[in-house]
């Protein structure tokens, strides 16, 4: 909800500090409002500009502005966190190496994508199965221009 009419809106740092739960002086300190779908917490910027990223508000008002071209990265890999002790600026490139030096890259792929149905097991089920399409079909609920894709490696590809 925005600000009404003839109103100001309060500063930004007091809106903020209001959302965050802090501990130690070095502990994760938890965003405690809105999160977006990927675990970021959000906060409504001054003058009615877009959501920006909670973490992104707390590096510039503990530490100072973020460098043109940079991206805020958590040390601490966890996206709720605004703890300033917690959060270095970065290239993309640099925050992405560290996501894959740490073990931390998901892979979208198979059933690790979100909107997977099936899972491995049964897509190597499909591939070897030698029954008519709809036979498959009432199976598992998929389309034929599933069944198709499996079994011509244009999907999955990344099984045999």
């Amino acid at each position: 909800m925005g600000a009404r009419k003839g109103r100001q809106r309060r500063p930004l740092s007091d809106r903020f500090w209001e959302k965050v739960k802090t501990q130690g002086e070095n502990d994760c300190w938890w965003w405690i409002a809105s999160l977006d779908t990927r675990g970021y917490g959000n906060i409504g910027s001054d003058g009615g500009k877009p959501l920006m990223r909670a973490h992104r508000v707390a590096y510039q008002l503990m530490v100072g502005p973020i460098p043109p071209g940079l991206v805020v990265c958590h040390s601490c890999d966890n996206r709720a966190c605004v703890n300033p002790r917690h959060l270095f600026v970065g290239t993309q490139r640099e925050n992405v190496r560290d996501m894959i030096r740490k073990g931390r890259r998901r892979s979208y792929a198979g059933e690790g994508a979100p909107s997977a149905k099936l899972s491995n097991d049964q897509v190597i089920a499909i591939r070897i199965d030698q029954r008519r399409t709809q036979d498959i079909i009432s199976t598992y609920q998929i389309s034929s221009s599933t069944v198709y894709s499996i079994r011509a490696h244009q999907s999955w590809r990344h099984l045999p």
